[in-house]
């Protein structure tokens, strides 16, 4: 039995490693990668496929980036984010402003949408202004795509490293605002990200001649006024059911689990089913001809099936290291590094992980090492987990940006510019990502010291 044990671990762990090798340097897209990889876990009997499909696969957080996607999507066809974008030209002069604060709503917006949508809509933008201004698009590409990848884990909704801390860790909505007593993810991002545009603004973004930015340089499309209010009205209502989850789950354990036996309300259910209810309710005002957008149908197109596929192979992939005993053997060997200190343990993992997540995929990285040191908390050797959990989704999200091996939105940045025609060579693209994944990271650090790393 201990052979067999041993020989499905090495299997394990081999096709693992293959698998991130195979993402890591882009040798197959990454969804057909992961796709694999699962499939010959599934295959080869190391993890089976009932579990694989039924409980591996974190199906709440899939309903949470579906149910999201599909508000988002129709807040996108209404044109909010053109809404902001008009508003941001008409209050700024330069060009070099209009990249800042631009930069910031992209930041600001990836709280809530997956940061590679962000910079499908704001780089096209960036490159129409500069030609109009016989500029270069590059560095304002650049730095939109850093900024929307930047804050995707300042709240539960944006990126997949937060959702995990909600599904593997038990962190709701509004730990991400205060937790334990203390400021959390999104006050301590927030003025690390504020703080490192304003470096950037003064020492980075130097302009010879301030070009002024003017209304019509801004294309917009027609806005949709109705849908625009009808959408928001449905995102913020669900974020207020999304802060109020615990308090539901109370409720319903007290009054229907006789009735139901149901007494826990998932995130997932609560942004699928507003997503859906919005749904319906565009869909019934446009048979009533009193709106007009997108039918539900052209709404399920524009969601990203293929990250879909990636998230779920990639559950199945770290899960199957759970299932056979890897990420306990890894436990055990990182239990030293864990059992000091806190400043120690938490400064060891911050700054560890800055540097890999530029070379390793940072989703199953964080993904791995979450499970593990939950594995740490069950086994009785951390007693105060927080620190940790906090250094490496901050490390993980913001070492990232150091390369289009770690965030996905910088690689697609890239692929835009160049098919527009603009050349990037390699110590210019790194002129900007090296600064700002070093200069955040820095800061991140800094502001959070007294309060968790200590």
């Amino acid at each position: 039995m201990e052979a067999m044990l041993a020989i499905d671990q090495t299997l394990t762990l081999i096709i693992f490693v293959i698998t991130i090798a195979l993402i890591v340097f882009r040798a197959l897209p990454e969804t057909l990668a992961s796709l694999i990889g699962a499939s010959l876990m599934i295959f080869l009997g190391l993890a089976p496929f009932n579990k694989a499909l039924g409980e591996f696969i974190d199906w709440n957080i899939i309903a949470i980036l579906l149910g999201m996607w599909i508000i988002t999507s129709y807040m996108i066809e209404a044109g909010i984010p053109h809404i902001l974008i008009s508003n941001i030209g008409k209050r700024t002069r330069t060009y070099r402003a209009f990249i800042i604060l631009l930069s910031f709503l992209a930041g600001f917006i990836s709280m809530f949408v997956d940061n590679v949508l962000v910079v499908l809509l704001f780089a096209p933008i960036v490159i129409e202004v500069s030609k109009k201004l016989k500029k270069s698009p590059v560095n304002g590409v650049l730095l939109v795509s850093l900024s929307a990848n930047f804050m995707g884990t300042a709240l539960l909704l944006g990126d997949l490293p937060p959702q995990m801390l909600h599904s593997i860790v038990g962190f709701e909505f509004v730990d991400f605002l205060i937790y334990e007593g203390k400021p959390s993810s999104f006050p301590i991002l927030m003025l690390s990200f504020i703080l490192t545009l304003l470096i950037f603004y003064k020492f980075f973004l130097r302009e010879k001649s301030a070009n002024t930015i003017s209304y019509n340089m801004l294309q917009m499309k027609d806005v949709n006024y109705g849908l625009a209010k009808i959408s928001s009205c449905f995102f913020m209502l669900t974020i207020v059911l999304m802060s109020l989850r615990r308090e539901l789950s109370n409720v319903l354990r007290t009054h229907l689990q006789q009735l139901t036996g149901f007494y826990d309300l998932k995130l997932g259910l609560i942004t699928l089913s507003m997503a859906i209810l919005l749904g319906l309710t565009v869909e019934l005002l446009r048979y009533k001809r009193r709106l007009e957008g997108p039918s539900f149908e052209e709404v399920l197109k524009n969601i990203q099936w293929d990250a879909v596929l990636f998230y779920s192979s990639l559950f199945i992939l770290a899960k199957t290291l759970e299932y056979k005993g890897l990420l306990r053997l890894l436990a055990s060997s990182l239990e030293k590094f864990f059992t000091g200190r806190t400043i120690v343990a938490t400064t060891l993992l911050y700054w560890i992980t800055a540097p890999l997540v530029a070379f390793i995929e940072h989703d199953a990285y964080i993904l791995t090492l979450l499970l593990t040191l939950k594995e740490l908390v069950q086994k009785g050797i951390l007693a105060h987990p927080s620190s940790l959990y906090w250094a490496l989704v901050w490390a993980g999200t913001l070492g990232s940006n150091y390369t289009v091996v770690g965030a996905p939105a910088l690689y697609v940045a890239l692929t835009i510019l160049r098919s527009k025609g603009y050349k990037i060579s390699l110590r210019k693209f790194y002129s900007v990502t090296i600064p700002y994944a070093t200069v955040s990271l820095i800061l991140t650090y800094i502001i959070a010291l007294p309060l968790w790393f200590m």
